[in-house]
């Protein structure tokens, strides 16, 4: 089982290595965030950055992001997303990963989490289903708005 860290100041290469070993450079478009970048959202206690490790290897990543939800009062986080390397797949990393940043929001009072994915991803939902999240809808969508 690979042991799950949540990413803290100080820890921009840590993290920018495992988004290497875990993303493919096709899948990011050639880019990677900067360490500038980086640092401020790790700066930042409502982003949520965890890392998935065997030994000292990047084998998976998850970010969240939490918010005021500005409709019914309190906190909730959105799981923006989880990488998981191919070898390490179906071994319980991605379980893991959601449960740290389940376990990490329950404790800061953030009353919801939400995660969304499209309903082929099989993987995807099996993670999700196996650390009990409740199916919402039948389908999913995705809009881009991309400002560069």
């Amino acid at each position: 089982m690979a042991t799950i860290r949540r990413a803290i100041e100080g820890d921009e290469a840590l993290w920018l290595s495992a988004v290497a070993a875990i993303i493919s450079a096709d899948e990011r478009d050639g880019r990677i965030a900067s360490r500038t970048d980086l640092a401020a959202a790790l700066a930042d206690s409502r982003c949520y950055l965890f890392r998935a490790l065997s030994g000292e290897s990047p084998v998976g990543l998850l970010s969240a992001y939490a918010f005021p939800d500005v409709e019914a009062g309190g906190k909730i986080a959105y799981l923006y997303d989880i990488e998981v390397d191919a070898s390490h797949r179906r071994a319980g990393t991605g379980a893991a990963l959601t449960t740290a940043l389940l376990e990490c929001c329950e404790a800061e009072g953030i009353r919801l989490v939400w995660a969304g994915t499209d309903a082929k991803n099989l993987s995807a939902r099996r993670t999700f289903e196996s650390t009990d999240a409740e199916l919402e809808g039948d389908r999913y969508v995705e809009y881009e708005w991309d400002l560069e």
